[in-house]
């Protein structure tokens, strides 16, 4: 010890230890194929873990509310959180098979339609050798009469949506293989819930273990407020999407578009995803209304920014009110980062994420303020204004 700060008086342990620092973080950066192997692999077994923890995380509130209305006062506890379970499980069974049933044929039907237009349109353009007049409206016809795409984008074309059906058929395997991890997860989150009882007082026991008293009921004050925060989000969203979606097909329905059921699914599902969503699914509605009549595309464009403009300045704050008051650039980075490691799902969480953070790091800073007694109202040394609580 007596030498280590001896060294750390000399002239050249900072250079030698960013020396080090520099080495190896290239030894790390030269290497980072290795590491992203090895992470891709923990995360291929973790991630059926990690997906039944969410389900059972999502299906809680579900089983806690026949718990609290149906069987609040049965006498063992433990037996009616296995039956509240059971009824949660078919609950979400009854509502995922009625969604199936009222969707799913029509959504078929759509697709069908948009597949057949697709074959039409290439169909049109290869018997006209690409002449863009021959499958637009007669009102828009005009404007491209003559003009054609030429043999070499019509071969680019062709082999677009060849291509297309060829990834089809090889992300197949990659399908099932996410089927049979949804169906772990959903062994998994069963367990889950039927053992939580057991899987808290496990975890408050070895929390316990590692933090003093003060700290401990701190841990779960935090806990708890995340917990509040992600339920909120969760159910918020759930509630956004569907009025969203709802509303975009009535507009649909009224204008008198095609593919209604299929557009607001895809409005209402991208609407879950934060920032990009609402925008990916504007575009993937306006290009298959666009195969149909480009006036449909240009309509649907527009009421999609007055849609999204109500959703954003009466809906949102509706829902959610002040409680995700998140900075625009932290959600971006959450994004990113939720996205590059856990796909949809990171992308999906990436706003309550990021409000867990700030809470987090504004928690730490009242701490520091009230321990280095910093007012509020004061500037500190840099002379900028703390930031608030």
């Amino acid at each position: 010890m007596r030498l280590w700060d001896k060294w750390k008086k000399e002239s050249w342990f900072s250079l030698a230890v960013a020396i080090c620092i520099g080495v190896t973080f290239y030894m790390l950066l030269s290497h980072i194929g290795m590491f992203t192997s090895f992470f891709a692999g923990v995360w291929a077994i973790v991630k059926p873990l990690l997906y039944g923890l969410i389900l059972a995380y999502l299906m809680d509130p579900i089983a806690r509310f026949y718990q609290v209305k149906l069987f609040s006062k049965m006498k063992k506890q433990n037996i009616a959180r296995k039956i509240c379970v059971v009824l949660a499980i078919i609950t979400v069974l009854i509502v995922f098979t009625l969604l199936i049933v009222a969707v799913f044929p029509p959504l078929v039907q759509s697709i069908s339609s948009m597949v057949t237009s697709i074959a039409g349109v290439v169909s049109s353009l290869n018997e006209n050798s690409g002449d863009l007049s021959s499958i637009l409206p007669p009102a828009i016809a005009k404007m491209f009469k003559g003009v054609s795409l030429g043999p070499q984008y019509m071969d680019k074309i062709t082999d677009m949506f060849s291509g297309s059906i060829s990834s089809i058929a090889d992300s197949s395997a990659s399908v099932g293989s996410g089927i049979v991890d949804a169906l772990i997860a959903f062994i998994l989150a069963i367990y889950y819930m039927m053992d939580k009882e057991r899987l808290q007082t496990i975890a408050k026991r070895f929390c316990f273990m590692i933090f003093k008293e003060a700290k401990y009921e701190r841990f779960r004050t935090i806990i708890k407020r995340i917990d509040s925060i992600l339920l909120n989000y969760i159910k918020g969203n759930i509630i956004e999407g569907t009025i969203v979606g709802v509303i975009n097909g009535i507009l649909m329905m009224i204008f008198g578009m095609p593919y209604i059921l299929l557009i607001s699914v895809v409005v209402g599902v991208t609407n879950l995803a934060p920032t990009f969503g609402p925008i990916v699914g504007a575009l993937i509605g306006a290009l298959l209304l666009l195969l149909q009549n480009p006036v449909d595309a240009l309509i649907f464009l527009i009421f999609t920014v007055v849609l999204q403009t109500i959703d954003g300045y009466i809906i949102k704050p509706r829902l959610f009110g002040d409680s995700f008051g998140v900075s625009p650039l932290l959600i971006l980075i959450s994004i990113i980062i939720g996205g590059r490691i856990m796909g949809v799902v990171g992308i999906l969480l990436a706003i309550p994420f990021a409000a867990i953070v700030q809470f987090l790091v504004n928690g730490v800073w009242a701490e520091y303020r009230t321990k280095k007694k910093i007012p509020g109202s004061e500037s500190n040394i840099s002379g900028t204004t703390p930031p608030q609580e």
